[in-house]
């Protein structure tokens, strides 16, 4: 006969309270993901930067702009190279109707030479902010170059960010886009309609952020 468990009161009591106990730790709680985006702000903070130029440029001082478009870059990434040419289009079309267009460059190893060199080979004839500080992308939550932050005017609200359109991404290059996010986006935001989508996924380098950047902001 098999030798079975000693079914005494004092055991059967034993195992109980272990259950018990057993039953009422918690859960383990898994560690939340390292990736996880932190909510992107809806509003942007002000700031002053200087352009590839030398220019001072201010957020709050565009008062007379109906709203103002950021794009991330730093030199070298294609995807902002190859959309120089949209990026230009979309200024000359709604330059005139208020809408200011500047580039950022976030990369604190991009100098002003290399980046006045490769606007020049791009011919790109936009504003480059030297963000160098990492300021501006670190309070606007950018990680990612060809990402377009729209801001609006007077309540420097953040009506979009996301994709200029759908065109160029990694090993996904079309011979035209077939979705221009950041127009349609303008066009809504200068007709007074609701901006839709208002947020969109985008292909870009990664931006590689510096240990210690806090200064910049206003």
């Amino acid at each position: 006969m098999t030798a079975g468990l000693p079914k005494s009161p004092i055991w059967l009591m034993l195992i109980g309270l272990l259950g018990q106990l057993l039953a009422s730790q918690p859960a383990e709680a898994k560690p939340e993901s390292a990736d996880r985006a932190r909510p992107a702000p809806t509003e942007a903070a002000n700031f002053s930067l200087r352009d590839h130029e030398g220019k001072a440029r201010e957020l709050y001082a565009q008062t007379e702009a109906r709203a103002v478009v950021l794009i991330f870059t730093i030199t070298g990434c294609p995807i902002v190279q190859k959309s120089s040419p949209r990026i230009k289009e979309l200024r000359d079309e709604f330059g005139p109707k208020g809408i200011v267009f500047w580039l950022v460059n976030s990369n604190a190893a991009d100098d002003p030479a290399s980046i006045r060199e490769e606007a020049g080979d791009f011919k790109i004839d936009l504003p480059i902010l030297l963000d160098h500080s990492q300021s501006v992308a670190r309070q606007l939550g950018a990680k990612r170059t060809a990402e377009a932050v729209c801001i609006q005017g007077s309540s420097w609200t953040v009506a979009y960010r996301g994709a200029i359109d759908d065109q160029f991404g990694y090993g996904t290059e079309k011979k035209r886009a077939s979705q221009e996010y950041l127009r349609n986006a303008l066009k809504n935001l200068l007709a007074g309609k609701k901006i839709k989508p208002a947020r969109t996924d985008f292909k870009g380098c990664l931006i590689q952020f510096e240990p210690s950047s806090t200064s910049g902001t206003k």
